[in-house]
Formats: structure tokens, sequence, C-alpha cells
């Protein structure tokens, strides 16, 4: 989310650098008439034209080809270019919020955010423009950890009324993200009521919200109001969205409406992602609707042989066996770890930042799995902290362990300054986070998980079954 939301505040030519990486995007104008010459001769004296211009759209329009044709280092080289040419120019102004958007610790963002209002904000040409509303919102994220209070009063400095809607629903599901649901309610019933007064009450965004609601409520345990925001999202939203069915589900089931749930819930459980709330009510929701307990143990062990059965299948599927990238890396206390050293152990790689919410929000579940094979010797967990986005990388991954309590052993994947890049992480081909990597006694990746979708006992009956795997197949 954050880096999509920072490609779309920082504009065009960053935008274009996101969508390149999946493919090449059509462009038009100028940046068209580059990309479309023909004849190398011209286009050399056209990017050198550009480079020596004294108009800083000129630079822009050349880092933005240079961008478009995957030149890292070119398009590095000619936005410090343009920063040093012109201070107070588009470039330098985007970097600078870029700065805003890359600081996790919020009091040190303040002061970021009045040097950059400083820098800029008596500049005419940029009265008014929306950098400094994304500047807020992004002083604003780095208090989720912090401050709640905070990240609610620098939303609501945001001047854009439309853009303030938007923010409350991004407040709220970074707040979700770090389980602090009241503050998040706060923010989200922000988005549901400017939708509300502004008349727009029938609109797709609105509905959004109403489902981001109805799962605040869910998680503070307000079921009777969340399952009436459910129904209405479901009523005039997208009836087929999975995540929203699961929330109307568990919100079915904390109104005890068992009979209309049970169905629900079985396919749940035999689906494997099935809520605590789900699991423990399922013998109750059977005694509403058939009256006593006969027949409940068989029905129950059914849905859980068909679980254990599909997860199987699912994971038989994601079965490989490329050789592992021989990785050596530092963990938070200086210590040297190489994967080298634990040949002959089945090893787990959970690569990770402090700014994933998705990462952070497995936690739970990992620390759960640790605590499982805390006495096993022939297995090790890994938490690879990776594609870092601020300059204290180390500070903030040890931050945020200590403070969770956590009982993880993180090794920093630091981005090599020649390259650019993080070497591990390359290594393995990661491509997004979070992303877990199971290597078997031999060296061999057996399997590769990619985002967080199970939680609690599915969670764990897939862990178990890629490492009791990984154990047996080598």
């Amino acid at each position: 989310m954050q880096l999509l939301t920072k490609c779309l505040a920082i504009g065009g030519l960053a935008l274009l650098q996101l969508t390149a990486v999946a493919q090449r995007p059509r462009v038009s104008g100028p940046l068209a008439e580059l990309v479309d010459q023909k004849d190398s001769v011209l286009l050399q004296q056209k990017l050198q034209q550009l480079e020596n211009s004294k108009e800083e759209k000129d630079l822009l329009l050349l880092s933005s080809y240079y961008r478009y044709t995957m030149n890292g280092p070119k398009v590095e080289a000619l936005e410090k270019m343009a920063e040093k040419r012109f201070p107070n120019g588009e470039a330098a102004f985007g970097n600078a919020l870029g700065v805003i958007y890359d600081e996790q610790n919020g009091p040190a963002n303040e002061k970021n955010y009045a040097a950059f209002f400083k820098r800029f904000g008596n500049i005419q040409a940029l009265k008014g423009h929306r950098f400094f509303d994304f500047a807020k919102y992004y002083v604003a994220n780095s208090f989720v950890n912090e401050d709640t209070a905070k990240v609610r009063q620098w939303i609501e400095k945001i001047t854009d009324t439309v853009y303030r809607t938007r923010a409350y629903s991004y407040g709220c599901r970074e707040l979700m993200g770090v389980g602090k649901y009241p503050a998040a309610e706060t923010l989200i019933r922000r988005s549901v009521t400017d939708m509300e007064r502004r008349g727009q009450d029938t609109a797709r965004e609105y509905f959004d919200y109403v489902k981001a609601l109805a799962n605040v409520l869910l998680k503070n345990k307000k079921y009777q109001e969340g399952y009436g925001y459910a129904a209405m999202a479901l009523e005039h939203g997208n009836s087929a969205d999975k995540e929203l069915r699961e929330i109307f589900l568990n919100l079915q089931v904390g109104t005890k409406l068992y009979k209309a749930a049970l169905p629900g819930m079985a396919a749940s459980v035999a689906g494997g992602a099935a809520s605590t709330l789900v699991r423990e009510e399922l013998k109750n929701a059977y005694l509403a609707v058939y009256g006593g307990e006969s027949g409940f143990t068989a029905f129950a062990d059914s849905l859980k042989a068909i679980s254990k059965n599909t997860l199987r299948q699912e994971m038989k599927a994601q079965t490989g066996s490329d050789m592992a990238y021989d990785f050596v890396l530092k963990d938070l206390n200086g210590k040297t770890v190489s994967l080298a050293d634990y040949k002959g152990k089945v090893v787990i790689l959970d690569f990770w930042a402090t700014w994933c919410a998705p990462c952070k929000a497995s936690f739970p579940d990992m620390q759960r799995s640790v605590n499982k094979y805390s006495k096993d010797k022939d297995v090790a967990f890994f938490f690879v902290h990776t594609f870092e986005k601020n300059e204290n990388p180390v500070k903030d991954a040890a931050d945020f362990i200590k403070d969770k309590q956590y009982t993880f052993q993180v090794l920093m994947d630091l981005k090599d300054e020649a390259t650019k890049s993080n070497k591990v992480a390359a290594g393995f081909n990661i491509k997004g986070i979070p992303t877990k990597i199971i290597i078997d006694r031999q060296g061999l990746v057996r399997f590769r998980q990619v985002g967080f979708s199970k939680k609690d006992e599915a969670f764990q009956e897939e862990m178990d079954y890629m490492i009791e795997t990984a154990k047996s197949d080598s």
C-alpha cells in the first residue's frame, strides 16, 4: 500500500517506474517521440539536448526516458542533477516528500514536515500543491506505532476534503495492521460519515469503507452493528468478494445467527480458512441446527479431514527443488549467519520489513511456530529484513522486535551501496513480501509461500506440512 501511495504522490515519473516493473506502459507525447525514435544518431542528439537544457522539465523528460528503458543509474544521476540545478523545483520537491514518506519515527517526521514546509511552503508556484497534503498523511502514518491521537490529528490537517476522507481509510488500514482496532474504528467511521454527508452513499468507494468498518467492528467485537454494515456491503457492493463474505460469516457467528451461519462455517473449516471464532462456535451452531450433540464429533472430524487433504493437495502443487541461494548475513547483534552452517537442517526464511503490514500481521502465528519448534535442533527460523526504505533499518527492526517481544532471530539483508539491491532477496528472486522460503536438509528450496492468508490453526497446519515434508524428502 505504502509503495503504491508514494508512487502516486510523487507523480507520473514514479508511477511510470512502478508500472514498468510488470510491463512496458503505453506512452504518449514527448516521451513517445523519444521511445519510438529508430534513428540512433538522432536519438542521441535529442537526449544530449535535453541533458544540456536549462529547463527542469527537459531533465525530467530525459529521466522518464531512462526510467522507461530501465537505466537505473542514469535516472539516479539525472534526478540528482535536476535537484542541484533547480533546488526549489519539481525533483527537489518530490525528493523532499520522499524523505517524509521514508521516515517511520513520528517526532522526527514532524521535524521533517516543518523543514519541508519552510523550504517549499512560500513558493508561489507550489501554493496548494497536493504534495503538502500527502506529506501530512505520511507524518500521520509514521505515528501508527507510537501515538494514535497523532495519527488522527495529522490526517485532520489535510485540506483537500476528498483526499482526507481517503486518508482516514488509509490510516485505518495501517492501524488494523498493528492491532490498534479502537483507533482504526474512529478513523474509518470518519470516511463513512464523510461520504454520507456528501450524498455519496451509493458510490463504490462508500461500500469499500462500509466493508472496512464492518471488519474493524468485528475486531472490536461489536458484532450486531458490524453485521448490519457487512450485510449492506454485500447487498450493494461486491457479493463475490471472498474477504467480505468471510467478515459477514464471522459477524453472523458473533451475533449467534447459527442456523444461517452453519453452512458457511462448515465450508470455512473444510477450506482451512476458519477463524478462531468460527472454530470455537462450530459446536454451538451444530446444536442450534440439530438440537443435540449426536453426530457432531463425526461432523467436525470430517471437516478437518477435508481441510487437511485440501491443504496437502495445495502444498504438493507448490513443491520445488531449486538450489537455495548460499547467503551470509549478520543478525541484529552483529553475529554472522551463513546458510552453509545449517546444512542438514530445515531452514525457514521469512522475508519481511517493518513497513510491511501483512508481514507484521503474520508474526503472531510465526511466533507460535517458532515456539513449537524451539526444541527441534533440526529446524531453524530466520526473519530476513529486506527492502528497507529509510536510513536506520537495523534500529527500526530491533525496536519493533523488542516492542512486540518476539523471540525471532532477525537477519539484515541491507541494500548494497553499489548495486542498490538487497542481495539475498535478489538471490532468492523475492518480488514481494511477506515471502517464506522453506529449505530442506540438502539445501533445496522445497516451498515458496508469498503473502499471508491463512491464520491460526490453518496457518500452523500449513507450516507443519512444509517443515515435515522438507524433513522427510531429503
